[in-house]
């Protein structure tokens, strides 16, 4: 069996145990959250009768009287219908579960028709049916993006019903399948335009098979299924706390008596740190299947296009991500000058519509900023105010300004405090590793040995990322996707192992002395 298809099934493996583990550990939660019960009055002695399996002993160790002025105890109300894996589970915990699945569907439909309904979106295939038609200077665009689509879904045998295309200057891609159920799954795929702007038609065909991949795994389901649990456990530790911020307001305002509401109010934050920290340690396991999606996709993916297409597509994707995040650190800065608040999103989307919509240099989007931030500033006052400004009198203020801003926006680097050093230009470039260095004819694509050095040089600085955007990140932020250097590395490791692991040797040459001792001997 070749060595990426042992990577891949350990990737799938892994998958499934997050899952499982997932599972177990939210339903351990739902089993605790509907025994236990939180009163402000003494129980009757007949309703104390705690069980005598592990969930009784736990709860009559918690049943400490007169602390914090709750009694935690068994809810007595509580008539066990179901049983699973010999576990009495109260008839409205299960009722509760299917109402909230379904509480689930109608917030999913609700933002699908949202998503769908945008008048930026549009449907190409079959026929245009969602939002505006496309404009006729899009039509080279529909057609390559229909004949990309169909060519990669006729090679992996997946049919897809419709195909959308949204008017977006960020580049994104998405696949939606909720019923993988012959004669009944309508996938749809989506792709935003700046996908088809940036990427060659190798790439595109990447980003394709990528989102089929998610068909084919039917990803959709299971992000759909996972998430209902996870809804219930909201809901029932929200109710938890009003439960036990109405006691505080009741010793507060009713009773009178303060040093209970003082106890209730350590008693809420403990219940929140111990809540906190449940969910914390279960998420991760959701997230690390959802990572663990992404490498399966990638790797779909890899094997259809080749996986050197593929990292150059991650690395493009990347770089236009990281000139779009650059631009907008510099609108917000712009924006706080006048003491604004945040700029609206109609703003926000016609200062990226005016960025080109191919630029991948994140210092040059840092240049360019001023200017195209002043030039929508005036066309809000023209289109707003009716002021008289021709285009010749808007370019000459324009000029004269952006110079006094760029030199402005450089001392405001200079002066800041050494904790505030991370959001500096120069700081962040030092955190993170340049792949345009490895391009050594500059075509903006790495060949097979540029791929190498720059593997190499990512494996050898582990703390550097591949993009200054994903210095920003965190796990509770972002964890849909992996980030670029984690992906980068995994196609790598998995479709060039006799690579990947000669440039580790050679990074660590004595633990490869050591496993050759270990081999000989």
């Amino acid at each position: 069996m070749g060595t990426h298809l042992v990577s891949i099934l350990r990737v799938r493996l892994s998958r499934i145990i997050n899952v499982a583990i997932f599972f177990v550990l939210t339903f351990i939660q739902i089993i605790i959250v509907s025994w236990i019960s939180i009163s402000y009055d003494n129980p009757k002695e007949e309703f104390w009768k705690p069980s005598l399996d592990i969930f009784g002993m736990i709860i009559e160790w918690l049943h400490e009287r007169g602390i914090f002025g709750f009694y935690v105890s068994i809810n007595p109300f509580i008539d066990p219908k179901f049983t699973i894996l010999g576990i009495n589970i109260p008839q409205f915990t299960v009722l509760l579960l299917f109402l909230t699945a379904g509480l689930q569907l109608l917030l999913l439909a609700f933002l699908v028709n949202i998503v769908f309904s945008n008048k930026n979106m549009i449907q190409i295939y079959p026929e245009p049916l969602y939002g505006p038609a496309y404009a006729p200077e899009e039509t080279p665009l529909v057609e390559k993006t229909i004949s990309l689509v169909t060519r990669v879904s006729k090679k992996v045998n997946i049919e897809v019903t419709k195909i959308f295309v949204y008017r977006k200057a960020v580049p994104n891609a998405f696949s939606l399948d909720l019923l993988p159920i012959p004669f009944f799954r309508r996938p749809y795929l989506v792709l935003n335009t700046n996908v088809l702007e940036i990427l060659s038609e190798q790439e595109i065909e990447a980003v394709i098979a990528h989102e089929l991949a998610h068909v084919k795994n039917s990803d959709s389901l299971v992000r759909l299924v996972l998430s209902i649990p996870r809804l219930f456990l909201s809901l029932v530790y929200l109710f938890i706390y009003l439960q036990i911020l109405t006691g505080i307001l009741d010793a507060l305002f009713n009773s009178l008596d303060f040093i209970t509401a003082i106890w209730r109010l350590i008693f809420l934050g403990l219940v929140y740190l111990i809540l906190a920290i449940a969910t914390r340690i279960t998420v991760r396991f959701l997230y690390a299947a959802n990572h663990q999606a992404e490498y399966l996709a990638d790797y779909f993916a890899a094997t259809l296009v080749g996986s050197d297409v593929l990292i150059n597509s991650l690395i493009r994707l990347g770089q236009r991500g990281e000139a779009m995040q650059a631009l907008s650190r510099e609108i917000e800065w712009l924006t706080s000058l006048s003491e604004e608040k945040k700029p609206s999103n109609s703003f926000l989307k016609n200062i990226y519509q005016r960025f080109p919509k191919t630029q991948l240099d994140e210092d040059h989007a840092r240049e360019i900023a001023p200017r195209i931030f002043l030039e929508e500033k005036f066309e809000e006052l023209v289109k707003n105010y009716s002021i008289d400004l021709d285009l010749g009198t808007r370019t000459h203020l324009i000029n004269s300004a952006v110079p006094s801003l760029l030199k402005r926006r450089a001392e405001y680097f200079a002066l800041l405090e050494d904790e505030e050093d991370d959001i500096k230009p120069s700081v962040l470039k030092a955190k993170t590793i340049d792949w345009r260095r490895f391009d050594s004819d500059a075509s903006q694509t790495l060949e097979e040995e540029e791929i190498d050095s720059f593997i190499a040089t990512l494996l050898a600085q582990p703390d550097k990322m591949v993009f200054e955007h994903e210095l920003f990140q965190t796990i509770e932020r972002d964890n849909d996707h992996p980030g670029f250097r984690g992906r980068i590395l995994n196609v790598y490791r998995m479709f060039h192992a006799d690579r990947y692991k000669k440039i580790v040797d050679q990074l660590n040459p004595e633990k490869k002395a050591h496993n050759d001792h270990s081999t000989e001997s």
